[in-house]
């Protein structure tokens, strides 16, 4: 007879630390959130730049960096479904959930046009995107440097 293994139950204990600590995350990303809105306001109004452009931006870089650790960690370990699923996921999520959830309970106006163009936009890319993996089934470097470049327009077309 070989070995037998043992196998840890967590005790209430540990739940209790593990509810403490996911608590804990969410005040913190509460805060964070408030500061962020806070410090884009004041930029905008330093900068006398939109809060749109910043945002789009600034903030977008800055919520999507979780996503490219996650991203950097599959691809080193050569989970790419992972890294492709993480990537779509997210997009739709933040596209439809996180846009939804805030007018839902305050309800917002938007400037049309500009919301408009960069929607149209960021639904071009996006179908690019999703037609350039689906038909290629690999991402070289040419195809991210492509990926970059689609993004880095964007900057031109807010711009104009």
């Amino acid at each position: 007879m070989g070995k037998e293994e043992q196998i840890e139950t967590p005790t209430d204990q540990r739940h209790l630390h593990h509810f403490w600590i996911a608590a804990l995350g969410f005040v913190g990303v509460t805060i964070g959130s408030l500061i962020v809105i806070e410090s884009v306001i004041t930029l905008s109004a330093v900068f006398h730049i939109s809060e749109y452009f910043i945002s789009f931006f600034v903030v977008a870089i800055g919520t999507s960096l979780p996503e490219l650790a996650v991203n950097f960690t599959a691809i080193r370990k050569s989970q790419y479904e992972l890294m492709i699923g993480n990537t779509i996921g997210s997009c739709m999520f933040d596209a439809s959930f996180s846009i939804g959830i805030g007018p839902l309970f305050f309800p917002v106006r938007v400037a049309g046009k500009l919301v408009m163009v960069t929607g149209l936009y960021a639904m071009f890319v996006s179908t690019v995107v999703i037609l350039t993996l689906a038909l290629r089934e690999k991402v070289g470097k040419k195809t991210g440097a492509f990926f970059i470049f689609l993004y880095l327009l964007s900057y031109a077309m807010l711009g104009a």
